[in-house]
């Protein structure tokens, strides 16, 4: 009998336990042999899983040109695989109360796997049922006093569910919840106020129109993470991950009040009134996912990026690596403003799925960077036996 570790042929991951009959880290079919034998596969890289697919072909014309990793095994099916598995409230309760000093789990070499994010549907069923049921009561009593509490619920809905599947894709679980809100809440109001006065100051709009929100709010945006985020500085904060999963929280802050203002302002027009307003709040809910909140997670993770190369900030933010990645969300932004439209949203949904493909890119290379700083030493012995493929990062 062959006792040499398998790894899976998809995604070059160790197949435990050896008669798996899926990857824990992809999700792949692994077959009767659990996977090839160490050695076997290609090296990790270098690799060209389902080459010859359109959406693999088309997700490599994204991330190549950006000097990204390509996807390698990733599979959304088993990505969110876990999203309807029941769960105790205990359960959930304990897998918030992460990310502080005494509930930071040990780095394992397990972190460095595709995570199985499921709070974010719990998370979006229960928002939309509160904002369902807030219209609800505004249709049947008429009663004005509910039209905040829409505008509120409505607008944060989808961002903040959006924010917690970022929450669960950052693996190291390092970053609190206190840490998050701060983010949100603060964030979205300095970010506010950092893009008006760009605004004020540069005057872009008057001859850009309206897709000069790209360049402002952008800058915005990530100088407000930059100068609210001192404690990211820390090394317990260095991982990649964690500045996927700040942008974020700042990014869902400033989607959130946006929304929540467009809506205020469509209330007060005197055509439309409330249905405007409903309006605004669901179409904006629906596109939440694809703006803001993965805008600033990458441009945040451009930071990151960088800085884990030894450059300090400063330097950090005119580096053209940096530049050329901050790039994407001012260049996605841009388009999005623009007055061209395509039917069903269908420029919005093409542009949510480019800055997907970057944002699971860097979620890819952030999960090697977890793999690396736990567990050294494994990976090098690996690199050399031609299993994988990675380098050691300086986390300063």
């Amino acid at each position: 009998m062959d006792e040499r570790p398998r790894f899976c042929s998809a995604c070059g991951a160790p197949v435990a336990p050896p008669e798996a009959a899926f990857c824990g880290r992809c999700g792949a079919a692994l077959g009767a042999q659990g996977g090839m034998p160490a050695g076997a596969q290609s090296v990790r890289g270098n690799a060209e899983p389902n080459s010859g697919s359109a959406m693999q072909a088309l997700a490599n014309r994204i991330t190549d040109p950006l000097g990204l990793e390509r996807l390698e095994g990733f599979d959304v099916r088993a990505l969110f695989s876990e999203t309807l598995r029941h769960r105790a409230p205990d359960e959930m309760e304990r897998y918030m109360g992460v990310g502080t000093p005494d509930t930071t789990p040990p780095l394992t070499v397990a972190m460095g796997q595709w995570p199985r994010p499921w709070l974010f549907l719990r998370t979006l069923v229960f928002a939309l049922l509160a904002y369902g049921l807030l219209l609800w009561t505004f249709r049947e009593f008429a009663n004005p006093k509910v039209i905040p509490a829409l505008i509120i619920v409505g607008s944060f809905a989808v961002p903040l569910a959006t924010l917690i599947l970022f929450f669960e894709l950052n693996t190291p679980r390092n970053v609190s919840i206190l840490r998050i809100t701060e983010l949100v809440i603060l964030g979205g109001a300095v970010s506010f106020l950092i893009s008006l006065f760009l605004f004020r100051l540069t005057n872009l709009t008057s001859w850009l129109g309206a897709p000069a929100a790209a360049f402002v709010e952008e800058t915005g945006k990530l100088a407000t993470l930059l100068v609210l985020a001192r404690f990211a500085q820390q090394e317990r904060y260095s991982f990649s991950l964690n500045g996927l999963l700040f942008g974020a929280a700042v990014g869902t802050g400033f989607a959130a009040f946006e929304s929540a203002g467009y809506a205020f302002e469509w209330l007060l027009k005197r055509t439309g009134g409330v249905a405007a307003m409903i309006d605004v709040i669901t179409i904006r809910g629906v596109l939440a996912p694809f703006g803001h909140i993965a805008w600033t997670a990458i441009a945040a993770c451009a930071v990151w990026r960088v800085r884990a190369l030894g450059v300090p900030l400063a330097q950090a933010v005119v580096h053209p690596r940096f530049l050329m990645l901050f790039a994407v969300p001012v260049a996605l932004h841009f388009i999005w403003n623009t007055s061209f439209r395509l039917p069903l949203f269908g420029k919005e949904v093409l542009l949510g799925f480019i800055g997907y493909v970057v944002v699971f890119s860097l979620v890819q290379s952030g999960l090697k960077e977890v793999r690396q700083t736990a567990s050294p030493a494994q990976l090098d012995l690996e690199a050399a036996d031609g299993t994988t493929s990675m380098r050691t990062i300086d986390r300063r």
